[in-house]
């Protein structure tokens, strides 16, 4: 690889990593100090969807935050982690051969799954609830699928934000019942 390839690439990931911390941490932590939510407690909530995803509103409720930050903090972390993960597929596929070639044969496999095949881009929003996939594995999958646009990345949003409401509703309802 020449040297102009390699920074060009070192560029996209730097650009591509402070645009994740953006969305990822500095806009939830600006929401936390907007309603006077803790630093801690935010870093523990952004910290918790990095790992848990749309089950972190739990630990988000726990830590006694309302729920109108915790949702705007997961639709931030939402759309700024689409488009990352968009840059950092794109980025690693235009340079790699090897890689290209290995997303060509998943694409190929995922290409002849009649659950694909008969509900299209649709079939992302279940698969957020699917743990080791969720957001992570459904923006690999539409990528893959070159299902980028707005279309994309709205069902995508709506699957997010759908799991995260009634992750969030069924937790306000338990947490009711206990108290």
């Amino acid at each position: 690889m020449n040297d102009n390839v390699h920074h060009v690439r070192i560029r996209d990931l730097v650009k591509t990593a402070l645009y994740l911390f953006i969305g990822i941490v500095l806009i939830p932590v600006a929401i936390g100090l907007h309603y006077q939510i803790s630093l801690w407690h935010m870093l523990g909530l952004v910290g918790s969807v990095l790992i848990l995803q749309p089950m972190a509103v739990v630990v988000g409720l726990g830590l006694g935050m309302p729920p109108v930050p915790i949702m705007f903090i997961m639709i931030s972390f939402g759309v700024f982690t689409i488009f990352g993960l968009f840059t950092i597929c794109d980025t690693f596929a235009e340079r790699s051969a090897w890689l290209r070639k290995h997303l060509d044969s998943v694409q190929t496999i995922a290409g002849k799954s009649s659950l694909f095949q008969r509900y299209g881009i649709f079939t992302l929003i279940p698969f957020i609830w699917i743990p080791g996939v969720g957001l992570y594995g459904c923006v690999l999958l539409a990528w893959l699928f070159k299902w980028r646009g707005a279309k994309g990345v709205g069902v995508i949003m709506a699957g997010w934000i759908l799991s995260t409401l009634l992750v969030l509703g069924a937790s306000i309802g338990i947490m009711s019942s206990i108290h």
